[in-house]
């Protein structure tokens, strides 16, 4: 688990690529659900929305960004690369909802209200490390991979929302 941990790290530091992370199904499934529980928990604790409702804004959200990750993989001829991808894409989201729950029940222990500012510096800092991981596994620059990842965050919240009836 601690060698996860660092490979996970590592990427979310930009100093390591999706190609670290070994291709397997099992690890791929044992992170997606990991992170479903995660986002799950901090949604629920955090808004007002009903269970299902945030359950499948979560899951359509993930659906979407693995059925887009596979197209531009297929359309450069990388899809070999679509397990570590979303591996290392679903891995770095987890850590950073860990970390996200982390500041926030720390600012609300100190009695602080930080919720936009943390979701400010998150947004940022998850385009960078989503747009170093498409820039890796798509062998494209990194200002193209980070403009994907605003692109595919926008797009997938979007999707998740229409599809539970958000208009």
């Amino acid at each position: 688990m601690q060698a996860l941990f660092s490979i996970f790290w590592r990427i979310t530091s930009l100093q390591a690529g999706p190609e670290t992370v070994p291709a397997s199904s099992n690890l791929l499934a044992l992170v997606t659900i990991s992170n479903i529980i995660v986002s799950l928990a901090i949604s629920l604790a955090l808004g007002d929305k009903a269970f299902f409702t945030v359950a499948a804004t979560i899951v359509i959200n993930l659906a979407a960004l693995s059925l887009i990750m596979a197209g531009l993989l297929a359309m450069v001829g990388k899809s070999a690369r679509l397990s570590q991808t979303l591996t290392a894409y679903f891995g770095c989201d987890l850590l950073l909802n860990v970390f996200v729950a982390i500041a926030i029940s720390l600012s609300k222990l100190a009695g602080v209200d930080l919720l936009n500012n943390i979701a400010l510096i998150i947004l940022v800092w998850s385009v960078a490390v989503f747009g170093f991981i498409l820039s890796r596994a798509l062998e494209v620059h990194m200002i193209l991979g980070s403009v994907l990842a605003l692109v595919l965050i926008i797009l997938t919240f979007s999707i998740s929302q229409i599809a539970i009836g958000n208009s």
